[in-house]
């Protein structure tokens, strides 16, 4: 074959290459934009229970079409405490086997439909109006152009079938399988996509351009080069991040120690299960996958003792960041990343709940030292809302659906309500301190009535927050309700507070602070109600 017909053959497989990579690209982007949040309640479904683990791994994974993705934000999770490592490794051991699914789909002929599904995508995604509808209408064009761009590689192979040298070359992958593990490898690490590697495999077999073996060595290879991707995510990240991608890495690899030397009888079942090469790699591929993830989820208590013992912790980590759980690693996942915005809001909420708890407890039990931890906290609060405010900017970068463009800015105006409460505990710290410098007395009915008022206000605060972080619509109006009481109980107490001033039963003094305590009380009240409108999308 002349020079200037291999640039050529290079060139059409780089652009059959860019057609499969965007296909699958559009394909999962718009099946997680019509999952919508049912991605995050997969993903909460989360258990201790392996087997839970896998179920969860192998679904995201066959909805997002990429197994490094799934891994990737297995190491955001672990990152942030959402995910112990046992919960990360289930959810691996899963996601090794979801990633099958494409070869299976390519195997199916529909060289002929790809047109019909591209038109049909393209249809959907411009004159379909419904949110939902034109994001099945991408995954649909993305479907088209992924085959497309599979069968434009393997057309552009076919002159190779006839070429001894690339036969050599193959031929050697089936005789010596090392190599073709390693060059899988190697290719699968640069191109960071196990799938890609398998469809090439396929495309190939579909030419009979390769034999089983040297094609279940690729795929072996492309296990390995994949794990390259959740290693990269975890520099940086805590040690249960890494420990995750040392589980992906590990599985990988010693799946593929242990079949080395049963190869040969391996493809002899493949064979047994399909009567045409593209079906057997696809199965091997499956069922090599299938396998090793029983063997683990057997194991996995062991499993998880040699990776402890491999990577072990040098010292206790003291968790020192201003947020934990918003990750950028998951950013292309809208859905998850909302998931995860909503959990960081909610500990922003639990941090100001504890700062008007200090308050009280300062006030009623003199521990005055506590006033000092709220201001503290108060400079931690204006950092997480500078911190998920910039998040929630950079999940509305990625393409959203109209849910989850409503969401981010649901959270935008939960953000600002949260600081705001920060913000009027702060005042309660000084009006305390000018009662305390002051030497001030508050008489038995004004105590008994600010008692009451914290009382109220806290459990209103930490029902909002609730209804937040579950977007509970029931909460969130029995909210509603508390406000309404607070709003009457702060009339009432304030009422009594200038009946106790006429009477001179407390000084002038001891009026405005109290009168100051209750309109601070208030307006914390008001932002939980505030808070309770955003879950019910009213604000």
């Amino acid at each position: 074959m002349p020079g200037s017909q291999y640039v050529t053959l290079a060139m059409n497989l780089v652009i059959g290459l860019s057609f499969f990579l965007y296909g699958m690209k559009l394909l999962g982007d718009g099946l997680q934009k019509a999952a919508g949040d049912s991605l995050r309640r997969v993903l909460q479904a989360l258990t201790n229970k392996p087997i839970r683990g896998v179920l969860v791994g192998m679904v995201v994974t066959g909805i997002i079409q990429s197994s490094s993705a799934t891994t990737v934000m297995v190491v955001g999770f672990a990152n942030a405490g959402l995910m112990t490592l046992k919960q990360a490794m289930g959810v691996i051991f899963g996601a090794n086997v979801g990633t099958t699914i494409t070869a299976q789909i390519i195997v199916l002929k529909l060289d002929r439909l790809v047109w019909l599904f591209m038109l049909i995508g393209v249809m959907m995604e411009f004159f379909v109006k419904r949110k939902t509808s034109k994001a099945i209408g991408e995954a649909i064009l993305g479907f088209g152009i992924l085959f497309f761009g599979l069968y434009f590689m393997s057309d552009t192979l076919l002159p190779l079938k006839d070429n001894q040298a690339f036969i050599d070359f193959l031929t050697r992958f089936g005789q010596v399988p090392f190599l073709g593990v390693v060059a899988g490898a190697i290719f699968t690490a640069l191109i960071q996509s196990s799938s890609v590697t398998t469809s090439l495999v396929v495309a190939l077999a579909m030419k009979n351009m390769v034999t089983l073996p040297s094609s279940i060595a690729l795929i072996l290879g492309a296990n390995i080069g994949t794990t390259v991707t959740a290693g990269l995510a975890s520099l940086g990240g805590n040690i249960t991040s890494k420990r995750a991608a040392l589980t992906h890495f590990l599985f990988n690899v010693m799946g593929t120690v242990i079949m080395f030397p049963f190869l040969k009888p391996f493809a002899r079942l493949v064979q047994l299960g399909a009567s045409t090469l593209p079906h057997q790699v696809a199965n091997a591929h499956t069922l090599f996958n299938v396998l090793m993830m029983s063997i683990a989820v057997i194991l996995i208590n062991p499993f998880e003792k040699l990776v402890v013992h491999l990577l072990p912790s040098t010292e206790k980590e003291a968790e020192s960041r201003v947020v934990h759980y918003i990750d950028d690693r998951v950013l292309v996942t809208p859905s998850v990343a909302l998931s995860q915005a909503t959990q960081e809001l909610y500990r922003m909420g639990r941090v100001t709940y504890e700062m008007v708890n200090d308050c009280r407890t300062a006030l009623f039990d003199n521990r005055m030292s506590l006033l000092e931890t709220v201001l503290v906290n108060e400079d931690l609060v204006n950092s997480m809302q500078k911190e998920i405010t910039a998040y929630l900017t950079k999940i509305t970068e990625h393409d959203l659906s109209e849910a989850q463009g409503t969401r981010v800015m649901a959270l935008m105006h939960a953000v600002n309500d949260i600081e705001r409460v920060g913000d009027h505990a702060t005042n309660l710290v000084e009006l305390i301190q000018i009662k305390d410098d002051k030497r001030l007395k508050f008489n038995a009915g004004t105590i008994e009535d600010l008692k009451a008022e914290f009382e109220h206000v806290l459990n209103t605060l930490d029902e909002a927050m609730t209804a937040l972080r579950d977007y509970d619509v029931d909460r969130a109006h029995r909210v509603k309700e508390m406000e309404d009481r607070c709003d009457v109980m702060t009339k009432e107490c304030m009422s009594r507070n200038i009946s106790r001033l006429n009477a001179h039963e407390t000084g002038p003094q001891v009026g405005v602070v109290v009168v100051d305590l209750f309109t601070n009380l208030e307006r914390v009240s008001d932002h939980a109600d505030n808070i309770a409108d955003v879950v019910l999308g009213v604000y």
